[in-house]
């Protein structure tokens, strides 16, 4: 066979395979409030004592001076207050709170919940986030609701029965919604413009967001904006290609098994990044309401405040958005956190040390970030390459970019000891070049790092490329021309 043919034949196949792929296609578009933003995740049950809307409301100016652009309310409408425990999941029979109301259990989707106050509280808290200039993002729970949920009253097509006459239970024994039925998604969409409509959302967490049909959401988030223009949507899971139509972000994770070899969470992140479409994003946290639920010790009693502090370094300069849950500010470990029951956290906490020490840790980052574009310019490839160390299972390193052309170099020991590690500044091209990354770009660092640092702890740049690092040492280097 004439070798041109096979030649062409193979680039041929290779292109189809990579072709098929969600990463010859790019990320929808998303409003830039989103991308620079800082998120936090609000648990009323633990962020006050009072544990309501308006109690939140007053805390606003206080998550606005620690760096919060982003408040994220878990769900706070209507909970379904059926005493069965054959419908309740089994982590919140283990709760031993004997509390009906999970709030990833809806009664009424239109509703707030009498616990956390009135419909218009939740709309007063969210003007009075918008004039001070931050975002409100609900948690939608679609993928299923409460066994007495009043949408089973209305339309008890929408889900499935037994032969008995009972509902049947889907997963965590919640009756799920069936989107093969007609007026599913209908109903659905319908309550998607009402929240943001009449109660001002800016966007919604999807729970259990890839386990619902794409199109639904494709459909939603177009009608949302046709109310709103810029609203988001987040999704809990991941889907390849769900950012090319519907979705501004999914979350992320950050890989506990770093702390035993770093250069996991390289390969982690990089082989995600291959499966995504081009330029995607990712909620960047380390505890969330289910976390610090199910975890024990905490992760900050597990983990240890000094590999918490440098998780959080990850979460404000690597690609994507950060998420702080509530109290990590503060170094909140309580091991009564619960979230099918009231469980405050202690606001006290900010007078200790170690509370004092984080929460001024976490408003130098958040402004670091709000300074500087590299960390929030590009998302994908375009914003940040990975760095090669010497000592990879140690100390992981990155460039981030800005438009101007500005850089950002972060270097970190991941490990409890003294380490000396150099970085090469040279980044490999793709192996499988990209029609949307052509012609090829050279993402090598060019020039040195400038003589302070925009950030450290524990670190000591020993030479042009080497450094020093103490246990769970950092540093945050711009690139000087």
């Amino acid at each position: 066979m004439n070798k041109a043919f096979v030649s062409v034949v193979s680039a041929a196949a290779t292109f189809v395979a990579v072709a098929s792929s969600a990463n010859l296609q790019e990320a929808r578009p998303t409003p830039a409030w989103f991308t620079r933003g800082v998120m936090y995740q609000v648990q009323p049950r633990a962020f006050t004592q009072e544990g309501s809307l308006k109690s939140i409301e007053a805390k606003l100016p206080y998550l606005k001076d620690l760096g919060v652009t982003i408040v994220y309310l878990v769900p706070v409408f209507e909970m379904d207050d059926d005493m069965d425990r054959s419908f309740w999941s089994p982590r919140q029979v283990r709760s031993g709170f004997n509390n009906p109301k999970n709030q990833y259990r809806i009664k009424d989707y239109f509703h707030v919940d009498p616990e956390y106050g009135s419909d218009q509280d939740l709309k007063d808290l969210v003007a009075a986030a918008h004039k001070l200039g931050q975002k409100v993002i609900f948690d939608l729970v679609y993928f299923h609701a409460g066994p007495t949920a009043k949408v089973w009253k209305e339309h008890p097509e929408f889900t499935n029965w037994n032969a008995d006459g009972t509902i049947a239970k889907g997963q965590w024994r919640f009756p799920r919604f069936d989107f093969r039925r007609p007026g599913v998604k209908e109903y659905l969409w319908d309550n998607m413009v009402a929240l943001v409509r009449d109660f001002g959302a800016d966007g919604y967490r999807c729970d259990v967001g890839d386990g619902i049909p794409l199109d639904f959401w494709c459909e939603g988030k177009r009608r949302m904006d046709a109310v709103k223009e810029g609203t988001i949507l987040l999704c809990e899971g991941y889907d390849e290609k769900d950012q090319e139509t519907a979705f501004d972000a999914d979350y992320g994770w950050f890989p506990a098994k770093a702390f035993e070899n770093a250069a996991g969470l390289r390969t982690a992140w990089e082989r995600r990044e291959r499966m995504s479409t081009q330029g995607a994003r990712f909620v960047n946290h380390y505890e969330n309401h289910d976390i610090a639920t199910d975890v024990r010790p905490r992760r900050e009693l597990g983990w240890g405040h000094a590999a918490v502090d440098q998780v959080l370094v990850w979460m404000f300069t690597l690609d994507g958005v950060p998420m702080l849950f509530t109290g990590n500010e503060m170094a909140d470990a309580d091991p009564r956190h619960s979230m099918f029951g009231k469980t405050p956290m202690e606001w006290s906490q900010l007078k200790t040390g170690v509370g004092r020490a984080r929460h001024e840790f976490v408003r130098r980052l958040a402004q670091m970030r709000a300074a500087h574009p590299a960390f929030t310019d590009f998302n994908g490839k375009a914003g940040l390459s990975w760095l090669d160390t010497s000592m990879p299972k140690a100390v992981t390193a990155f460039v981030r970019r800005a438009k101007d052309g500005r850089q950002v170099v972060v270097v970190q020991n991941w490990t409890n000891r003294a380490v000396e590690a150099d970085v090469s500044f040279a980044v490999k091209p793709d192996d499988i070049p990209s029609y949307l990354d052509v012609p090829r770009v050279d993402r090598s660092v060019k020039g040195r790092l400038a003589a302070a640092p925009l950030m450290s702890r524990r670190a000591e740049l020993v030479g042009e490329h080497a450094f020093r690092f103490g246990a769970f040492g950092f540093a945050v280097f711009e690139v000087a021309p």
